[in-house]
């Protein structure tokens, strides 16, 4: 793979197991282990939600949480579904019934059996999570049908219930004598089904992973240590990097990512996710109770400005879409910010006086008439974003620009990453910059814009029951052309309503050192790929 490959993104669901092939290797594998040193360094920020799948839904959670455990199924490098803990499954005639066998030499880390009971603990407690109660949702039972058997009845035939099988970090494989042997289970996690386990974990400092002896995918892992540093300052980790410190970092900043692939001191991959740059709000009180005030931000707020001065022109840009070319289901819609920054200003300022927030004699607009306000309180807000983060600072900042000429006042604000997604959750913020990045098309629509999506309360914070529906009819139809047109719908209805203002979507930039082989980026922004990889002489 190229470092800068892009993924075919899959439109539908396999309903039957595919072989392990290609990049992903294979059981009795490990042809390409390399002699010497097989020990990883990684610097990336530390994963502050835990290590608890049913909780653990933040991007620096994920890319460890996926490392320790497996699913029962997997994608590859092209994005399609491929066995994992689940050596084949079968799915009935009527779309209803699919029957998992389970791997005979499948075991956790401390060398027990992976059972059908643990399986079904672990689905079942899946799908009571925060993460994945929408993609459960289908889910009539979950049944251990034999020792290494278990049988999952959906209410009605799901186009996409695999992929929610296959949210990496999310749908794990858990030891359920160990999980509940111990109430404090997810601090130091022990048995774990994946790849790695967890050695060591230091708050604030560091965390070591190695090889899991009992892996059922005999000859991998090849890297028998991964030795996580954390840090969120992107630039210390880009030198890091540089000068051979570290062999891995993510998500660089892609102006550092050019640079050094340029000067031929790291290699680095993007990872071409479903998912969304966007600006969150505060939509229970003025301003942004107002759907005309949020339309007129979105007139105003940096596009395609944003992406080359912020993202060195790195993922796609939305005057209006939400799916981009390349995507599955894309079918493009109203470009409706696709406008001059003269006309955006001209409507803007006419939403804005209609709204009764009118530009007073300094330029500077302030209420007239708003419901909760008092007259002549100016609009000013203090835009937090991830202190990590450094194209968010650099979004925001370019946004402090942007609004000065309709008279809103921006101040930006650089906010604790560790805190900052728990206090978004917590309504503290007025507007914030934030994305996500998903598998698939279809986990992107229902975690984020369905009333129970896990990540609703983080970034669209609003609740339609008919875009529920829509999205609904779109994952359970087989027809691939309706569904598009059923997430069209779903689109139109954000671009009227702007929940939040989406301005494109981000590709993890992931680096590493030259001399790490075998790894590719994944649509999900996953680094299980690391599984295959190995440190070259």
């Amino acid at each position: 793979m190229t470092k800068r490959s892009t993924l075919a993104l899959s439109a539908g669901i396999l309903a039957s197991a595919l072989l392990l092939s290609g990049c992903g290797g294979g059981e009795g594998g490990g042809e390409g282990k390399d002699a010497g040193s097989q020990d990883l360094r990684i610097v990336a920020a530390e994963p502050q939600a835990g290590l608890d799948p049913a909780i653990a839904v933040t991007q620096a959670s994920l890319r460890m949480t996926e490392l320790m455990y497996d699913t029962l199924v997997d994608y590859d490098g092209d994005n399609n579904l491929i066995p994992m803990v689940a050596e084949s499954w079968k799915l009935s005639d009527d779309g209803l019934t699919y029957v998992f066998t389970i791997r005979e030499n499948a075991a956790f880390s401390d060398g027990t059996t992976i059972t059908a009971d643990d399986v079904v603990f672990s689905l079942e407690r899946a799908g009571a999570s925060e993460s994945l109660t929408a993609s459960f949702a289908v889910v009539d039972s979950i049944e251990a049908t034999g020792e290494k058997e278990v049988t999952v009845t959906l209410s009605t035939p799901s186009r996409v219930f695999l992929n929610s099988l296959a949210a990496t970090g999310q749908a794990a494989i858990l030891s359920k004598a160990a999980v509940e042997a111990d109430p404090d289970y997810f601090t130091q996690p022990v048995a774990t089904s994946g790849p790695w386990s967890l050695k060591e974990f230091v708050p604030s400092s560091h965390a070591t992973l190695v090889a899991n002896q009992n892996y059922w995918n005999k000859g991998y892992p090849v890297l028998q240590t991964i030795e996580y540093t954390f840090s969120t300052d992107g630039t210390a980790n880009a030198t890091a990097l540089e000068t051979g410190t570290v062999d891995m970092t993510y998500n660089m900043t892609p102006a550092d990512a050019v640079r050094l692939d340029e000067a031929g001191s790291i290699q680095y991959f993007e990872a071409p996710s479903a998912g969304l740059v966007s600006w969150g709000m505060d939509k229970t009180k003025a301003p942004f109770d107002n759907v005309d005030v949020r339309q007129a931000v979105a007139y105003m707020v940096p596009r395609q400005d944003r992406l080359d001065t912020c993202w060195e022109g790195i993922g796609p840009v939305s005057f209006g879409d939400l799916i981009f070319p390349d995507q599955s289901f894309y079918v493009e819609g109203e470009q409706r910010f696709d406008v001059s920054k003269d006309e955006a200003l001209r409507t803007a300022a006419k939403l804005l006086d209609g709204a009764g927030w009118v530009e007073g004699p300094d330029g500077v607009r302030v209420s007239q008439g708003v419901s909760g306000l008092a007259d002549g309180t100016p609009f000013e807000m203090t835009v937090p974003y991830e202190n990590g983060w450094a194209q968010a600072r650099c979004n925001t900042e370019m946004l402090q620009q942007y609004l000065l000429p309709l008279g809103i006042t921006v101040t930006p604000e650089a906010y604790d990453a560790a805190t900052f997604w728990t206090d978004v959750a917590a309504e503290k913020f007025t507007f914030y910059h934030g994305g996500n990045s998903y598998a698939t098309t279809d986990i992107y629509f229902a975690q984020t814009f369905m009333c129970d999506g896990s990540a609703n309360d983080l970034l669209a914070k609003w609740c339609d029951p008919k875009v529920d529906k829509l999205i609904t009819q779109a994952q359970e139809t087989s027809d691939l052309d309706e569904a598009a047109a059923l997430y069209r719908q779903v689109q139109d209805i954000i671009l009227d309503e702007q929940p939040m203002i989406t301005t494109g979507a981000q590709y993890a930039v992931i680096g590493t050192s030259p001399k790490l082989s075998g790894f590719y980026p994944r649509a999900d922004a996953s680094n299980r790929a690391l599984i295959y990889a190995s440190l070259k002489n």
